[in-house]
């Protein structure tokens, strides 16, 4: 949802940062609701909107895609068709992603 509507690297980042610096749960409700909150969305109207149909649809849409790729742990990052796994690996992943985005477009200034 948070990708559909433009707001998911924002929850994703204040997720990780609430996650791996604080070591507060992120999946629980109060937490949750702080982390939407931080980021400027309204939690009642997410949370009601994650339940609809068609995010549960789109749920099981990225479930599936992520048995594809066999993942089986998160965090994951996946660039192209190349899993890293775990929190270590998230520089990893971007290094690859600039890799390939210099392969790309070599005439891209990085």
């Amino acid at each position: 949802m948070g990708a559909e509507e433009g707001w998911c690297a924002q929850y994703v980042k204040a997720t990780y940062q609430r996650w791996f610096r604080t070591m507060q749960d992120p999946s629980l409700e109060p937490e949750l609701m702080a982390t939407l909150k931080g980021i400027g969305q309204h939690p009642d109207e997410v949370l009601a909107s994650a339940a609809s149909e068609k995010m549960k649809a789109a749920l099981q849409s990225q479930t599936d895609a992520a048995r594809a790729l066999q993942i089986f742990g998160s965090p994951n990052f996946v660039v192209g068709k190349e899993v890293f796994w775990g929190d270590d690996r998230l520089e990893d992943a971007i290094q690859w992603h600039n890799r390939a985005l210099r392969l790309a477009r070599p005439e891209a200034v990085w």
